[in-house]
């Protein structure tokens, strides 16, 4: 073999070694991408959702302008950053919880 065979030889195991590695190995575990955890508020309104989503494939329930209010107030929570609520969305809410257990 001459020199140049031999230079051919290394340079393609290299090229060769780096295409099969392409991606590190993960050295932590993931982060977890809940968009609720930063918001207590944005939690409990998503779980009075999925309740509702329950009650709806489980009963037959309508819930369409229920679930539509629980959403507004998710959106305008998150949009606006609110860390409580008004006094009448949080009795509106607790009579939710009531009517979907």
């Amino acid at each position: 073999m001459t020199e140049g065979d031999k230079r051919w030889i290394k340079r393609h195991t290299e090229k060769t070694l780096k295409e099969l590695n392409m991606r590190k190995t993960k050295t932590r575990p993931a982060k977890k991408t809940v968009a609720h955890t930063k918001n207590p508020i944005v939690g409990k309104l998503l779980r009075l959702k999925y309740r509702m989503n329950e009650a709806y494939h489980l009963n037959g329930v309508d819930t369409k302008d229920d679930k539509r209010y629980v959403m507004s107030l998710i959106s305008d929570t998150r949009k606006h950053g609110f860390t409580k609520l008004a006094p009448e969305d949080v009795h509106c809410c607790n009579g939710l919880w009531r009517k979907y257990e």
